[in-house]
């Protein structure tokens, strides 16, 4: 067998990560969190091995009374609910009440199942509320929330964490198959009055009373109504591009009304998932405690004022055109979120059918939005004590800059499969990307190095491609090394950046302080989980 280098070089650098970060002492935080963590998830793991026991023992007990078709829905039932490890989809449509009309003994059962599913919920939400004001670990809560909701659909307390709220149809109000909706404050304000809308398949919301006419193929214009080709004639032309409205996003496209859409519906999915997964980054451990403690009293999310816009163009050169001075002419880009106008610019690409740049500049665009009035008030106060007139916050001007990078990079993963989010897949080309620099390349820059590196000695460094690449890794070791045991301290680092101590503007935060683990050993620990993930690349 011929001798292969590369293959003997990347085998002993695998063995030396592993074992490098198998020998290093833990440290008492770092244990300690580990160890909380471990206690939540053993507890959850405990309430769903119970109530599998409870349905197996339901199941049981029909067969024995020979009710086989029963006992299998019941087993069925079982291991939907009880299935830790996959997403699930929240049911819209709220539950209706058990029917007068079942046989006795189904009716029986099927009490005891809800009873049992209602019980089960209220243990595991009042464990997220622990998790959260005990154990201060937000994304383990907000996993708890899931499980609720898996569970027992119509929680309301767990609807209200994530904003949602019972709607019934007017429409519908005589319907005896039909007990209401959980949807969004947006999604009931569209719903109602004089005009109500409906989220079409392919146009997204428009009147209810204008459905017909647009599966004709008729188009509103100017008052009248014209033919669909007349419409996409004119609206080639940005200055009357198709306008998509959603909670918040606002999609101006010249490529169809159909794609806006469906790219409207993607980010939507990203902006929900960050927003459950990314919790603390949102809200203050505080304001999320006490999101969770009102949820019974004030369960709906306020109406965006202003949505933040995308412009989706036809092709690249319109996006060269339309960017032109605000990108270098000598760097190409596959999209930009350019903060003066806090606008997303993105085209239709064939090269990224999965619209993975569209979730890097969103993840620039939902951030900034979400901190700009914070960083303005610190540059406020900054200049006031400076002497200063109208300095500007400058994100990560002395260190950090890596986090901005690395979380874009990361959340090119994000991808919808069968209506459900997944993010953080080995086999992405980014974390592929990111393994070969480190085992193959033997490319690495320390992670206190990496960590004080500021924003122009990150754009400017000889290897800034690298860093991008290592970025993504390192993002993808703090959110999921040993179950995610640094993810809250990672959250935590991205919101103290964009959102600095008002009471500390000159101190930056520092990952070693955050996950309470010095840098040297957090070297070891990254060498030893990019080792793992190559293995399943």
């Amino acid at each position: 067998m011929p001798f292969c280098f590369r293959c003997r070089f990347w085998s002993v650098l695998l063995l030396l990560a592993v074992c490098l970060g198998g020998h290093y002492r833990a440290t008492a935080d770092e244990q300690q969190s580990t160890r909380r963590l471990s206690q939540f998830h053993e507890r959850r793991r405990q309430l769903l091995g119970h109530l599998r026991r409870e349905f197996s023992g339901l199941s049981e007990q029909c067969h024995e009374d020979g009710q086989s078709d029963l006992a299998t829905e019941v087993t069925a039932v079982s291991l939907e609910l009880t299935a830790p490890g996959a997403p699930h989809a929240l049911p819209t449509m709220a539950s209706l009440p058990l029917s007068s009309r079942l046989p006795d003994y189904e009716r029986v059962v099927r009490n005891r199942m809800q009873v049992l599913k209602t019980d089960s919920a209220r243990e595991l939400y009042s464990l997220a509320r622990l998790a959260l004001r005990e154990g201060r670990l937000p994304s383990m809560a907000y996993l708890l929330i899931h499980d609720v909701l898996r569970i027992n659909p119509d929680h309301k307390h767990a609807r209200a964490v994530l904003g949602q709220q019972l709607f019934r149809d007017p429409a519908r109000r005589e319907d005896p198959t039909y007990a209401g909706e959980w949807v969004s404050a947006f999604e009931a304000s569209r719903r109602i009055g004089t005009s109500p809308e409906v989220n079409h398949e392919l146009y997204g919301w428009i009147p209810a009373s204008h459905v017909a006419r647009y599966e004709d193929g008729q188009r509103p214009w100017g008052g009248r109504w014209i033919s669909a080709e007349k419409e996409a004639e004119l609206r080639r032309n940005f200055r009357n591009a198709w306008e998509i409205r959603t909670e918040h996003f606002l999609i101006k496209t010249n490529t169809s009304r159909e794609e806006g859409v469906l790219l409207s519906r993607r980010l939507e999915t990203y902006y929900d998932w960050l927003h459950s997964n990314f919790a603390a980054f949102f809200d203050t451990p505080a304001e999320l405690y006490r999101r969770f403690e009102q949820a019974q009293y004030a369960g709906r999310r306020t109406l965006p004022t202003r949505p933040m816009q995308v412009h989706y163009y036809a092709d690249r050169d319109e996006y060269q055109q339309r960017t032109r001075g605000k990108i270098p002419p000598t760097i190409v880009t596959n999209g930009l979120y350019w903060e003066p106008d806090r606008t997303c610019y993105l085209f239709r690409n064939p090269e990224d059918p999965d619209t993975s740049t569209a979730f890097h500049e969103a993840t620039h665009q939902i951030f900034d939005w979400t901190t700009r009035d914070h960083r303005n008030s610190a540059a406020r106060k900054l200049s006031r004590q400076r002497g200063l007139r109208n300095a500007e916050w400058v994100l990560c001007r002395n260190s950090n800059f890596w986090v901005l990078e690395g979380i874009a990079c990361y959340m090119e993963s994000f991808r919808i499969v069968d209506g459900l989010p997944e993010v953080g897949d080995p086999k992405n080309v980014r974390f592929v990307g990111a393994t070969h620099r480190l085992l193959i390349n033997n490319f690495y820059i320390d992670m206190r190095t990496f960590s004080g590196l500021g924003k122009d000695a990150f754009r400017q460094h000889p290897n800034h491609t690298q860093l991008y690449t290592q970025g993504s890794g390192v993002a993808h070791f703090l959110l999921h090394y040993k179950g995610g045991i640094y993810r809250d301290a990672f959250i935590e680092l991205l919101s103290r950046v964009y959102q600095p101590d008002m009471e500390n503007l000159a101190e930056d935060p520092s990952l070693e302080q955050l996950t309470g683990v010095q840098f040297d050993v957090l070297d070891l620990q990254y060498r030893e989980h990019m080792a793992n993930l190559s293995a399943r690349q």
